[in-house]
């Protein structure tokens, strides 16, 4: 029995194509998400938004816009002031400050700055002091654009809560810098919150593609099984039908087929898995220690599925290649390997028809990693494993009825 599994290992890797695309293919797609994305993150932030203000004397009065600009762009309160000639860029400014601050002398100069592209928009407050945004026509429904527009509404907000006050309890902000501090608290970052994880680690833009490889190469390896299947059964090949004849009986051919099928997929999973945490950057929730057990029911989902393709009566080889390919790729559409389209699909089918996310091997392979990463319970993983589990028992169950089906009809 162990020569037979140590035989049908060699033939296989020997074989080439199940080479590249059991073991080099998902590491070749691992490595170009890595390089495609790789200065994408869901924790990025944007720092260093082009803001130009026109610092007037209406500006000098604004002492809480004034305090919240100049504070948001890494300087103190008392910054740099306008030259009469020209702009002036601020200087000493924090390097990851959310905006990068030019001051000009007068609203005609921060026009045309912003008509150049030098700024993004330009702050301006009138006599009443009213602050007015200016946004170039090329960056209206920006990041950027949104991101000063949020800031300033978040200032009106405070000062819209300072003159209640003041109404209600002029008492209240009787004390010098009463009202540019109390401002600057409401429209800053100032205000004492926390962050809360729900999740055991931050989500990662890329991480649900590096799931959804490793359910898309679950069901592409069932080309290992389908193959060694074919070399035991008669009438799927001329070694197949010299192996029948053989002393060896079949069901240790088929059993030997079906071990060294589970030990090269699980071979070719953890690659991918070590290749993910090591090179990628994946942390697997810090349970990197479980993802064997993930890899073992992926595999035996995938030798599951081989073993129906293969020993389906009457097909012939590139039928059953034709098979592997289109229920990889179709398989794989749902998990969400195939961008964004693709996951939207994902989450609109788990959310209108779960029962197709749950029976679907390579859906269910990317939840078992994702539940393993993200949840604090282990409940979830396993309700994943055990879905694969009853997966790979039904497509075994079918290739069992099949290879019952071929043998009677060789008789």
């Amino acid at each position: 029995m162990l020569s037979l599994i140590a035989c049908n290992i060699r033939t296989s890797l020997r074989n080439t194509s199940i080479v590249i695309w059991a073991f080099l293919f998902p590491l070749i797609m691992a490595t170009i998400f890595m390089t495609m994305f790789s200065n994408f993150s869901s924790s990025q932030y944007t720092s260093g938004i082009a803001l130009g203000v026109v610092t007037d004397t209406n500006w000098s009065r604004a002492t809480g816009l004034r305090t919240l600009v100049e504070s948001l762009s890494g300087e103190s309160s008392g910054g740099g002031t306008a030259e009469a000639d020209g702009a002036e860029k601020s200087v000493e400014t924090d390097d990851e400050a959310l905006f990068a601050l030019t001051r000009y002398a007068s609203s005609d100069e921060a026009r045309s700055a912003v008509l150049a592209g030098e700024v993004v928009a330009y702050l301006a407050v009138d006599s009443d002091g009213e602050p007015t945004l200016f946004v170039s026509p090329s960056e209206t429904g920006t990041t950027s654009q949104a991101i000063i527009q949020v800031v300033l509404d978040r200032y009106l907000q405070g000062e819209a809560i300072v003159q209640d006050l003041a109404e209600r309890d002029p008492t209240a902000l009787a004390m010098p810098g009463a009202v540019a501090a109390l401002s600057q608290n409401l429209s800053g970052s100032n205000a004492d919150t926390a962050e809360l994880d729900l999740l055991r680690e931050p989500p990662q833009e890329m991480g649900r593609y590096y799931y959804a490889l490793l359910g898309y190469t679950c069901i592409m390896c069932a080309d290992v099984a389908k193959t060694l299947i074919e070399r035991t059964r008669s009438g799927a090949s001329a070694l197949g039908d010299r192996c029948q004849v053989s002393a060896t009986p079949p069901g240790r051919q088929l059993a030997a087929a079906l071990v060294a099928s589970w030990l090269i997929v699980m071979a070719s999973t953890l690659t991918s898995v070590a290749y993910l945490w090591l090179a990628a950057g994946v942390s697997f929730g810090g349970r990197i220690w479980l993802t064997p057990v993930a890899c073992a029911a992926i595999s035996l989902v995938s030798c599951a599925f081989g073993a129906l393709i293969g020993s389906l009566p009457g097909a012939t080889p590139r039928v059953k290649d034709a098979l592997v390919t289109i229920c990889t790729l179709g398989l794989s559409l749902p998990a969400g390997l195939f961008g964004e389209p693709a996951v939207e699909l994902g989450n609109w089918l788990t959310q209108n028809v779960p029962l197709l996310q749950l029976v679907n091997p390579a859906t269910q392979a990317s939840e078992a990693l994702f539940a393993l990463t993200f949840y604090d319970s282990l409940v979830p993983f396993a309700q994943a494993l055990a879905a694969l589990v009853a997966i790979a028992a039904v497509l075994a169950a079918g290739a069992v009825l099949c290879m019952r089906r071929t043998r009677h009809a060789y008789r």
